[in-house]
C-alpha cells in the first residue's frame, strides 16, 4: 500500500497541525521559526526541536527566540544548530520532509511543498539524522544573549501576492471529477478551429510514447475552467447511450483551448486536452462508487463534475489504477 503523500500551501499546513496534534511523539528539525512559531508548530512536553538559533540568524530575525521561549516552557527539548538548513517533522513513525519554515510569511504567502510518507526505512533514517544534530541545547544564559540580539525583520515592499494575480499562491484541487456525455461530437464548422488546439496539444504530449492525447469540451465557459491549471488531473466519468458510466483512470491536463463557436452571440466554446496513458483500463460506475467509498467522505451516488480537495482523498482515487492505468488489485 503506498503511504507518501504529497502537499501544497493549506493542505501542507493542515495536515502539519493535525499530525502535530494527534501525534505522541515529535522530532523536528526546522531551519527558521519566526514569529508565531510556537502557534505554528504546537509542540508539547517532551517533543524536540532544533533549529539554527546561532546569533547571526537571531541578529537577521530568521529565528525568534521568544517563538523558542514560549516552547520551551511548554516542556519542549530546544537545540540550536547553525547553518542548519533542513525542514524535517518526525511524528511518532511518519516523516514530513518540505520546503517550509515556520513562519507567516511560509504559511500565507510562499509556495511551499512537502512529502509526508509513513515509510519507516525513512522515518530511522530521519530520527538518526535529528539525533546527530542535538548537540547543543538552548540553555537559559544563550537564550537571554539571543533575545537581546533579536532584531524582527523587515517586510520587504512588493512582496505580498495579490489574490486573483498571476503569481497568486497555488490553492486549486488536486483532483477533478468530471461528468461527460459520449458522442457529443464537435459540429462540423468548427473541426477545423478544433484540429487547431489539437496539434497544439500534441507538442505538449511529455510522453508519445506511452501516453496519448484524450479531450473533452463545453459549449461554454465552466466553472472549473478559472481553477483548473496544466498538470492537474482529472478523472472522466462518460455517460453512453445505453445508460452505462465508463470511468477512466487520471488524465492530465495539457491546456484549455476556446474560441467563438457563434459569431453572431459571441458564445465561447471550451476545449480541455489532457494526456492520458495509452491502454489503460476503465471501469464501470459501479465498480468505481464500492472502490471510491472507502476512500471519499461524500457519498457518489451519481457521476457529477466536482473537485476533490482533500488531498488524502485525492490521493486514493488516483491509486485506484496503478502508474501504468491499470486498475489496483488491492
Amino acid at each position: 500500500m503506498n503511504t507518501t503523500t504529497f502537499l501544497i500551501n493549506d493542505d501542507l499546513w493542515e495536515t502539519l497541525s493535525k499530525t502535530i496534534k494527534s501525534a505522541r511523539k515529535i522530532e523536528a528539525a526546522i531551519a527558521y521559526l519566526g514569529t508565531n512559531g510556537a502557534k505554528l508548530l504546537p509542540l508539547r512536553r517532551g517533543h524536540r526541536l532544533v533549529v539554527d538559533m546561532s546569533l547571526a540568524s537571531v541578529k537577521a530575525g530568521n529565528t525568534n527566540p521568544y517563538e523558542v521561549e514560549k516552547l520551551i516552557r511548554r516542556g519542549v527539548k530546544a537545540f540550536t544548530r547553525r547553518d542548519l538548513h533542513a525542514k524535517v517533522i518526525i511524528a511518532d513513525n511518519m516523516v514530513l520532509v518540505g520546503s517550509a519554515n515556520v513562519s507567516m510569511n511560509s504559511k500565507n504567502t510562499l509556495d511551499e511543498a512537502a512529502v509526508l510518507t509513513k515509510d519507516l526505512s525513512v522515518a530511522r533514517r530521519a530520527h538518526e539524522f535529528i539525533e546527530r544534530i542535538c548537540s547543543e541545547p538552548v540553555r537559559p544564559e544563550y537564550l537571554a544573549e539571543c533575545k537581546k540580539a533579536y532584531k524582527p525583520p523587515r517586510k520587504l515592499a512588493g512582496r505580498t501576492k495579490p489574490s486573483g494575480s498571476k503569481n497568486a499562491r497555488a490553492t486549486h484541487a488536486k483532483l477533478w471529477l468530471v461528468n461527460l456525455v459520449d458522442d457529443y461530437s464537435i459540429p462540423e464548422s468548427e473541426i477545423g478551429r478544433f484540429e487547431e488546439g489539437e496539434k497544439k496539444a500534441q507538442s505538449l504530449l511529455r510522453n508519445s510514447e506511452k501516453c496519448e492525447l484524450t479531450s473533452f469540451h463545453w459549449p461554454h465557459k465552466p466553472k472549473m475552467a478559472d481553477e483548473l491549471e496544466m498538470g492537474d488531473w482529472v478523472i472522466q466519468c462518460i455517460k453512453h447511450k445505453d445508460g452505462s458510466i465508463t470511468v477512466w483512470p487520471s488524465a492530465q491536463l495539457l491546456f484549455i483551448d476556446k474560441y467563438i463557436r457563434n459569431l453572431a452571440t459571441g458564445k465561447e466554446r471550451y476545449v480541455f486536452h489532457l494526456e492520458i496513458l495509452k491502454r489503460c483500463q476503465s471501469m464501470n460506475w459501479a465498480e468505481f462508487r464500492k472502490s471510491a467509498k472507502s476512500v471519499v467522505s461524500d457519498s457518489l451516488n451519481a457521476p457529477r463534475t466536482k473537485p476533490i480537495r482533500n488531498t488524502d482523498e485525492a490521493d486514493g482515487l488516483l491509486r485506484l489504477w496503478t502508474s501504468a492505468g491499470r486498475i489496483s488489485r488491492r
